[in-house]
């Protein structure tokens, strides 16, 4: 039975979720035109009151999304399970027992926030990248409320290099978001919601220098700010697959995820920002604003 304090707390949380999702709405429609421009390029089946319902639906989850970090600082452990349930663990634990490191796959979809309490499932070291901000003491808050459940966060400029020499005796997992979009249109691509995408491989790479398993997170929304996360192997020798096998297998495993629920993906990211290197064709949203 969840605690008065518990329950007061989501209340005032959801409240200024929904404030901020009204702003979204309707004052400042952020990235409106990239939201609108992505859906109907991934989804071209859609009709335009489709497309409009599925950005309102987006900005919902943005809301929840933007007060999540603040809210599950704020929660206790106990409180915090209610919210988020790991399904698969035995996976891990399996491949831990066999002395692999893994590196697991997440992306932006759901809320990878959540993933800052997998240290509390498991008693192996776990690491992931985080971008600073210009302002240290902002910054010194962010890492100290994101470390709160035992994670180790490293510097996005730092993390290639350290997650190579990372030479503890007993396994890691590192986690990585690997749906980002490149610094530029370079030599990997593939296909991806109905379009040329190119990508960043880096997290193959490091499965494969460190011969790691390869773990992709798949997510499922159970409620408001409540999710299920599942662990489906995608190899446990990385150097076997090579990193095109690797990467395939997870866009195609995040494309099924997207397709279950899309509103819950980041469809605000300019994910698609070499489009006009790719040959696409504009595509008009004059008559979904």
């Amino acid at each position: 039975m969840p605690t008065l304090r518990y329950r007061l707390a989501l209340r005032g949380w959801h409240s200024l979720s929904d404030v901020i999702f009204l702003i979204l709405v309707k004052l400042w429609p952020y990235r409106r035109n990239v939201i609108l421009i992505n859906l109907a390029r991934c989804f071209p089946n859609l009709s335009e009151k489709e497309v409009k319902q599925m950005v309102t639906a987006y900005f919902r989850h943005l809301a929840d999304l933007i007060v999540a970090p603040f809210m599950i600082s704020n929660l206790r452990r106990n409180e915090l399970d209610r919210l988020v349930k790991y399904e698969n663990m035995g996976l891990i634990k399996e491949l831990l027992e066999q002395n692999k490191s893994i590196v697991l796959m997440a992306s932006h979809y759901g809320n990878w926030e959540y993933l800052l309490s997998l240290p509390l499932q498991t008693n192996c070291q776990v690491l992931a990248a985080y971008s600073p901000v210009s302002n240290k003491l902002v910054n010194g808050w962010l890492c100290k409320m994101r470390s709160k459940f035992g994670i180790k966060l490293i510097p996005k400029s730092e993390w290639y290099r350290q997650t190579l020499s990372w030479c503890e005796r007993t396994p890691a997992i590192f986690v990585t978001i690997a749906d980002q979009r490149p610094p530029e249109s370079g030599k990997y691509y593939l296909d991806f919601m109905n379009r040329k995408t190119f990508i960043q491989s880096g997290a193959a790479r490091i499965a494969i220098n460190r011969n790691a398993a390869v773990v992709y997170l798949d997510v499922v929304k159970e409620g408001r700010n409540a999710y299920r996360f599942r662990f489906n192997l995608i190899t446990t020798q990385a150097s076997r697959l090579g990193e095109a096998d690797i990467m395939e297998r997870y866009y195609k495993s995040l494309e099924t995820t997207i397709k279950r629920q899309p509103e819950l993906w980041l469809w605000s990211h300019n994910r698609w920002k070499f489009s006009a290197r790719q040959g696409q064709k504009p595509v008009t949203v004059r008559n979904l604003l």
